[in-house]
């Protein structure tokens, strides 16, 4: 059996955590480099992997804690504070939250909002923007 993903599977965990893992290399190379724009998109990547795979695993397990902080910490990163609000309020209405969870998203969020203040007071266009990753899966 092939270990090669077709069009109309999703990813395993395993599949994800390498990626996200070859995103966040891809974003730390940029950032060394002071590529900014690429380190964004990057990170944007990252915030995408990580969602996928908080979305396979519930918000009390161990990984399911880490990859809700990672999306929110890398769509910070990559400057998409929007995306970074509504992730934060989508996990912490999950029931299986912990409370020290809830906390870390909370605070997430109020930096999240507070950029965007800061945009609006810059009359910086920070309007509602839907971004859409593209994954390519080999044949």
């Amino acid at each position: 059996m092939s270990s090669a993903m077709t069009n109309d599977q999703e990813p395993t965990l395993d599949e994800l955590y390498a990626r996200v893992t070859a995103a966040i290399l891809r974003a730390e190379t940029a950032e060394a480099e002071m590529d900014a724009g690429r380190a964004a998109d990057a990170q944007f990547d990252v915030s995408c992997l990580e969602e996928e795979i908080a979305a396979k695993l519930p918000a009390n397990d161990p990984e399911g804690e880490i990859a809700r902080r990672g999306a929110l910490r890398a769509a910070l990163r990559a400057h998409q504070h929007a995306r970074a609000a509504e992730l934060a309020i989508r996990y912490i209405a999950e029931p299986l939250a912990s409370d020290t969870l809830k906390a870390t998203l909370a605070a997430f969020r109020s930096e999240a909002l507070l950029a965007l203040d800061d945009a609006r007071r810059l009359n910086v266009n920070v309007g509602p923007t839907r971004f859409t990753r593209v994954t390519l899966h080999a044949a």
